[in-house]
């Protein structure tokens, strides 16, 4: 029995725990990062964990655990981090890790190789496809990403670093060739910008925040277009199918061919999507102290930080 000691109490560590369970992890202890929790108890108590600390650092000083999970505050995440690294055990931390590159790069100065930054839609079996058709593509692509829904800087960090890690995990490393920040009586209200690859690529990026839209990457590979609209859904389409103009319908009308449609697995519909997945990846690193190449490490978590960094600039508490 491996057993999961686990930091942080937010609704997204719920299903962490279904997720641990279902590859056969055990978490057997929790704690808050918040030292004067009102709520761990119920907590422990929902997700059936039967012993639970007020204080992580003491939980971690006594108890015996093969991995840790922490799904802290972004705040806490650097120093609980820093602290779990001393226990030498695999560790899956949430994104983004922290809201500083700087940051991030003085833990990996003192991290182990067995740490797993949570970027969970690396591992939807959409993404995963696009990555293989690219990688093995012959032709240029034109690629465009559309990410409406952040509003302010800290979410632009803590939820569209989530596209960023992924073009980076598609596409392999990208460099920003042009970025204009949108303003509006003084305010960052959204970004555009264009990255390269090493590949020659080129990956149109707006960021139109707080727009009626949906999180959207469409790959453009000669007749072939990829289009991940939400990214739980992969269609992949080839040529056109044209309708000319009658005088029912005097409007001439270009219906792109759809060649195939590519959903989330089965179990995406029963646990929050990658993570089950993820925590496979975690099990194995745990089980056998070994990661897969989908997996994001720290150098990705800053990589990913320094791109935001770039885009819309430091964020300062």
């Amino acid at each position: 029995m491996q057993k999961i000691a686990i930091i942080g109490t937010s609704p997204i560590v719920s299903f962490h725990i279904k997720a641990l369970r279902e590859v056969g992890l055990v978490p057997t202890v929790i704690a808050s990062s918040n030292l004067n929790s009102k709520t761990i108890e119920n907590f422990a108590m929902e997700n059936k964990i039967s012993k639970y600390y007020l204080n992580w650092k003491k939980m971690l000083s006594e108890e015996v655990f093969d991995g840790i999970l922490i799904a802290s505050r972004i705040e806490s995440t650097i120093e609980i981090l820093k602290e779990s690294i001393k226990y030498n055990v695999p560790i899956l931390v949430e994104k983004p890790v922290s809201f500083d590159s700087d940051l991030v790069q003085k833990i990996i100065e003192i991290a182990h190789d067995k740490i797993m930054v949570g970027y969970n839609r690396r591992f939807y079996k959409t993404i995963k496809y696009a990555k293989k058709i690219v990688d093995e593509k012959k032709e240029f692509i034109l690629a465009s990403m559309i990410t409406p829904e952040t509003s302010t800087i800290k979410k632009f960090f803590d939820n569209t670093s989530h596209s960023i890690d992924m073009l980076r995990f598609i596409f392999g490393e990208i460099n920003i060739e042009f970025v204009k920040k949108i303003i509006f009586e003084d305010q960052i209200r959204g970004v555009v910008a264009t990255f390269s690859t090493k590949q020659n690529d080129t990956i149109q990026f707006t960021g139109n925040w707080g727009t009626s839209d949906n999180f959207s990457l469409s790959i453009y590979i000669g007749k072939k277009k990829l289009e991940l609209r939400p990214f739980e859904e992969l269609n992949i389409f080839e040529g056109m199918n044209i309708v000319e103009p009658t005088n029912e319908s005097p409007i001439r009308k270009y219906i792109p061919k759809m060649l195939e449609s590519v959903k989330l697995e089965e179990i995406d519909g029963i646990i929050k999507p990658g993570f089950y997945q993820q925590a496979q990846e975690f099990a194995q690193m745990v089980n056998t102290g070994t990661k897969s190449k989908n997996t994001s490490t720290l150098i990705d978590a800053k990589k990913t930080l320094e791109i935001c960094e770039k885009l819309v600039g430091k964020y300062i508490e």
